[in-house]
């Protein structure tokens, strides 16, 4: 094959290029799938944040350098005290008892924990909307003996909940298109 001015071109990208394509789209992919993770009550954020510390790894955190980082990571906090606070936050708001404001918190987590083991993936979501409502109620209903504020606390928790599940899932949007923006091509 001729050198120089001579030398003919192929078409295409380098295969240098191919493989950075490649890897920009897994990547795209499970960002996406993550996402779809976060909405369904599963660690999609930190599947996300995880991802894109992999790829400035393997990138010498060129394109997703440390600051990039340090922002996922506070925005993946952020949507775990969003979603954490948001069961206590409702009960609050129907002025439940400071044990029901606990244990929509507490019962969220559980009640994810047990829907995810008995049925994953949407169960990790109906769990944790149902131990939020259910652990509310049942300890504001146990503090006060009230059965239509309780129910009252409950309704709240789950409105809250789903309140919360969709702030975290924004920031897991915004997390996302963060990180198409800095990938390398």
């Amino acid at each position: 094959m001729p050198s120089g001015p001579c030398r003919m071109k192929t078409a295409g990208p380098s295969n240098m290029d191919v493989g950075l394509l490649i890897i920009n789209l897994l990547l795209i992919g499970v960002l996406l799938l993550a996402s779809l993770l976060t909405l369904i009550g599963l660690p999609g954020n930190w599947l996300i944040f995880l991802a894109a510390a992999g790829y400035g790894y393997w990138q010498q955190f060129t394109s997703i350098n440390t600051s990039l980082l340090l922002l996922l990571f506070g925005l993946l906090l952020l949507g775990e005290l969003v979603e954490f606070a948001a069961g206590a936050w409702g009960a609050k708001k129907e002025k439940a008892s400071l044990a029901a404001m606990a244990a929509a918190s507490l019962g969220g987590v559980a009640g994810g924990l047990l829907g995810t083991a008995l049925l994953p993936v949407i169960g990790s979501l109906l769990g944790a909307f149902g131990g939020a409502f259910l652990a509310s109620y049942g300890i504001e209903y146990w503090v006060t003996g009230n059965r239509e504020k309780s129910v009252r606390v409950g309704k709240s928790v789950l409105a809250a909940q789903a309140a919360g599940m969709v702030v975290k899932t924004a920031i897991a949007i915004a997390m996302v298109v963060t990180l198409i923006g800095h990938l390398s091509w």
